[in-house]
């Protein structure tokens, strides 16, 4: 039995504010924590403050932000979904990069475990002007283990417009052929601009400006996405800190 029984949502937001930018924080199943902070833009961190994600639990995180500001967000650790003794869970995730804005987010995996069914929803809308750069990783059992059950949707829109609307549904020894023995699905997705080619790496382009780079993989630390992520990071605007890896 999920020990969280009230659903809070975590928040983020970063607006303009005359001389300094307002950056506004709220605490859910995750609790957002400042790293920097200043007129044009903040970095912020995800940290887990108690075990999740356990059966029953809902996760939920909203992230805007406004005109013409910039919002490094970072995951301290990966996020695992415990064995739900039956119980599924719930991770709902959804960001909105406002006119001229830039949103530029590394999560860590999302690791689905032995006996947890997990349900993510992740969208994302982009106005016209702005920049996303997202990395999303998921990832079927810990060490040594098979994985449960796991059901992601993801719609992200750009300028109103649909850009990518995906159903991937997966679970340990029934995953789409596509997916083979792999256990991780890394995916790196710009929205808002088309970046520069990688060499080695070849991206999709999407219909609105956009691309997505994906690798499929028995083991997450051999993914190579990290050294498209550093490219297409460097192309964003504003002052970033330190793009994490």
């Amino acid at each position: 039995m999920s020990t969280h029984t009230e659903v809070r949502t975590a928040r983020v937001e970063l607006w303009p504010g005359g001389r300094s930018s307002r950056l506004v924080l709220a605490a859910g199943l995750v609790t957002p924590r400042v790293v920097r902070h200043d007129a044009s833009g903040a970095e912020v961190a995800l940290l887990a403050t108690t075990a999740t994600l356990l059966g029953g639990d809902t996760l939920r995180l909203a992230v805007e932000v406004g005109p013409g500001m910039r919002l490094d967000l970072r995951d301290v650790a990966g996020t695992v979904a415990y064995h739900g003794r039956g119980l599924g869970c719930v991770v709902d995730a959804s960001l909105r990069v406002h006119e001229g804005a830039t949103l530029a987010w590394a999560g860590e995996p999302l690791v689905v475990a032995d006996g947890s069914a997990v349900t993510r929803h992740l969208r994302a809308d982009v106005d016209e002007g702005g920049r996303l750069l997202l990395r999303d990783r998921v990832a079927l059992g810990r060490s040594g283990q098979d994985g449960g059950r796991l059901d992601c949707h993801t719609a992200l829109r750009h300028a109103g417009r649909p850009a990518l609307v995906e159903h991937l549904e997966v679970r340990a020894g029934l995953g789409p052929g596509a997916l083979g023995t792999a256990r991780v699905v890394d995916t790196l997705t710009a929205l808002g601009w088309r970046p520069d080619t990688v060499a080695g790496h070849a991206a999709y382009r999407l219909h609105e400006p956009g691309s997505v780079v994906r690798e499929l993989l028995d083991e997450a630390h051999t993914s190579g996405l990290p050294t498209v992520w550093a490219a297409w990071h460097a192309e964003l605007p504003g002052q970033p800190g330190q793009p994490p890896i």
